[in-house]
């Protein structure tokens, strides 16, 4: 592969205009902005200002070109909004210029950890294998949060899979955010706890940063376990914030995104802005127009857009295509041809037309679904474990499955070495190991038990997290410091630390601390902070 960003224009050049100078005056744009003659270095000229790779003629199209330009990966500053204006920013204000092919370097995709979840991952959380995820939306907006609640309890009730806000829900006086999350988690949980069917609810998250983030927090603290983003609204980098710092399905939604893509002649191809970029920015779900709606995309740019966010691609990981828009229970069998198991079926407005019961609607599109899609043999405990999501930050297990594991001197296991707490260059910590026991082997726990022992005078980082802990103090002592508490831990003690709760763990005795700490298996990244 190409150590090049390489991106494949499509231009109309009018008659008597140079393809060539028009390619090199785009090189120049998205880059120095000069002429090449104001260009002051020979490093700048071929380091930085983009590289015409190919002028091609578009066979089928008179006046059309795709020209393929490279440029440095550095110029992206590896970070979401320089790596756009490097890929359109000046050139979207000019006219018929549509980028239609995306070839990134390895080490510019790894900048990013692409879905959390994936298909893989929403299966095992769902428990669904071998057909299609049935999903529709709480509408219509104006609706208050106990007549959505009772929506969503319904379309649990019939056993669908995944119901989400209407993208245009938001903190609106006539159906409070945490109101409405609170009444519809509730209200799925109900009915789950009647089916044995695990049906999901996705909140919209949307307004300032500070409202945003307080949002993830609250859903977080209600056990929901994804959200619904518009990434051209709240910015495609607060996605990427979100999918990296906490273990949650992340629902993207195209809402503005046509703006880039509605005229043939200019703008980004759907299967690039609402496929490849957004799966490499941690998107799980991509919603996107189905084909024969109302609205203009056509079986081609679903087909390319769903291969872009299913095929092999590194260690990123494929992400479900959600075709939405004008869907109705007839179509379910042409969405089997185009999209088959892996894809989101998302019918809104045609399900809550198809009977004033939205469980018996609900029904009646599971039924459509498992005629199409019979039932296959139950999945293997092995593929099971296979299909759980890792973490992102540790592809691999460390090693085999121990059954037993025997205490040997000095607080340590037979089969599991200790590992270095942290990366070294993270110097908030002194003086603290930890070993991995059970989890991260191949077991098919839903947590991870950890030894920690902390030296005297040692402490660990100061941070907090979504996820919850429980510590078990098993030799010496320690404190516990959770915001402006401290807690004294002593043998055989045990604490709790709830979601988002600064903590630290000290030793300030003159004897080894140690404890055991059990965390999620699939858990966000640490928030780092000040001492506390």
């Amino acid at each position: 592969m190409s150590d090049l960003i390489q991106i494949t224009y499509k231009i109309s050049c009018p008659p008597g205009v140079s393809i060539e100078k028009l390619s090199m005056e785009i090189a120049l744009e998205q880059t120095v902005e000069v002429p090449l003659e104001c260009i002051p270095t020979r490093e700048i000229r071929e380091s930085v200002v983009g590289q015409v790779l190919e002028i091609a003629p578009v066979r089928t199209e008179q006046h059309q070109y795709n020209v393929k330009i490279g440029y440095h990966p550095d110029l992206t500053a590896y970070q979401i909004p320089q790596f756009l204006n490097l890929l359109f920013g000046n050139i979207s204000m000019k006219k018929n210029i549509r980028i239609v092919e995306l070839s990134l370097p390895d080490r510019l995709v790894a900048s990013f950890s692409g879905p959390k979840f994936g298909i893989a991952g929403l299966r095992s959380t769902l428990g669904v294998f071998n057909r299609p995820l049935a999903a529709t939306a709480l509408k219509p907006l104006g609706s208050d949060p106990a007549r959505l609640a009772s929506l969503a309890e319904a379309f649990a009730r019939g056993g669908g899979d995944i119901i989400k806000d209407d993208h245009s829900l938001a903190d609106q006086p006539f159906c409070p955010f945490r109101e409405r999350v609170s009444q519809c988690q509730r209200a799925i949980a109900r009915a789950n706890s009647k089916t044995g069917h695990n049906t999901l609810y996705f909140p919209n998250i949307s307004g300032s940063w500070e409202q945003m983030q307080a949002q993830v927090e609250y859903v977080v603290s209600q056990d929901v376990k994804g959200i619904l983003l518009s990434p051209w609204l709240i910015g495609p980098d607060f996605m990427r914030y979100l999918a990296k710092q906490y273990s949650l399905i992340i629902m993207a939604h195209p809402a503005f995104a046509g703006t880039y893509f509605h005229d043939p002649s200019h703008g980004i191809k759907p299967a690039i802005l609402l496929g490849t970029l957004f799966r490499w920015w941690g998107a799980d779900i991509s919603v996107f127009p189905n084909y024969g709606g109302r609205f203009s995309f056509n079986p081609q740019d679903c087909r390319e857009l769903s291969q872009a966010l299913r095929e092999p691609w590194g260690n990123i990981l494929p992400a479900w295509p959600a075709p939405a828009g004008g869907m109705s229970l007839d179509n379910i069998g042409e969405m089997k041809k185009e999209y088959g198991q892996d894809a989101i079926y998302l019918i809104g407005g045609a399900l809550l037309k198809h009977s004033q019961d939205l469980s018996v609607s609900t029904r009646d599109f599971m039924e459509a679904i498992h005629s199409n899609f019979p039932k296959q043999p139950e999945v293997s405990a092995k593929e099971m474990i296979s299909k759980r999501p890792q973490h992102s930050w540790a592809e691999k297990s460390f090693g085999k499955i121990l059954e037993h594991l025997p205490l040997q001197d000095d607080f340590c296991w037979t089969g599991r070495d200790p590992f270095e707490y942290k990366q070294k260059e993270q110097a908030d910590f002194k003086d603290i190991t930890r070993h991995e026991l059970i989890g991260r082997y191949g077991e098919s726990t839903s947590f991870d038990l950890r030894y920690f022992q902390i030296e005297p005078k040692g402490y660990s980082s100061p941070e907090k997290h979504r996820h919850e802990h429980v510590i078990i103090c098993i030799r010496g002592q320690g404190i516990l410091r959770q915001g402006n508490k401290a807690i004294l831990l002593k043998e055989h003690d045990i604490a709790y630390v709830p979601p988002f709760q600064e903590h630290q763990l000290k030793n300030e005795s003159d004897q080894p601390f140690g404890f055991f700490c059990i965390v999620d298996h699939v858990r966000d990244r640490p928030i780092k902070l000040g001492v506390i």
